[in-house]
């Protein structure tokens, strides 16, 4: 069945129940993947057909989500425009769907606001890492801030580098 109807193909990554990998090969009785850590699986076909299959590479476009928790105090909407402005100017983000800024949560003393975009599936780690810390550094440079952690977790952060 996983030869005639290609849920997946070799290269591709695929999750399926607690497996999930870069595809190398497609055989008669079982499948071969490499995970992200390069650990080699040999999953049975049997198994993998049983089960839902989710294949991160086969649209060729994925969503990709940044939530950064800013203080409460903070004005949320230099901080959308912030995140919009690093991803604007990141050219594997694409343009169609826009890039958006919201706000996915507001806590006691924090604002969640994520970044939604879109890149290639090939781009998609990389993208994502690298916005991830731009967007920090832009709210740095923005004087926009994160909220203290407790007292006590500052002490604790204090003590583990010593």
């Amino acid at each position: 069945m996983l030869l005639a109807l290609r849920p997946f193909r070799i290269g591709e990554y695929v999750e399926v129940g607690a497996i999930s990998g870069t595809v190398e090969e497609i055989g008669l009785f079982a499948t071969k993947l490499r995970t992200t850590d390069g650990v080699y699986v040999l999953a049975p076909n049997s198994t993998l057909w049983n089960q839902p299959v989710r294949n991160f590479t086969r649209n060729g476009v994925r969503r990709g989500d940044i939530t950064l928790s800013i203080g409460s105090w903070n004005d949320i909407d230099l901080a959308q425009k912030t995140m919009l402005g690093v991803a604007g100017g990141e050219r594997r983000v694409k343009r169609e769907p826009a890039p958006i800024a919201f706000v996915a949560a507001v806590g006691d003393a924090s604002v969640a606001i994520t970044l939604r975009y879109w890149t290639t599936a090939e781009d998609f780690f990389a993208t994502q890492i690298d916005l991830t810390k731009r967007v920090k550094q832009a709210f740095d440079a923005e004087a926009i801030s994160v909220p203290a952690p407790p007292p006590e977790a500052r002490q604790e952060t204090a003590a583990t580098r010593q």
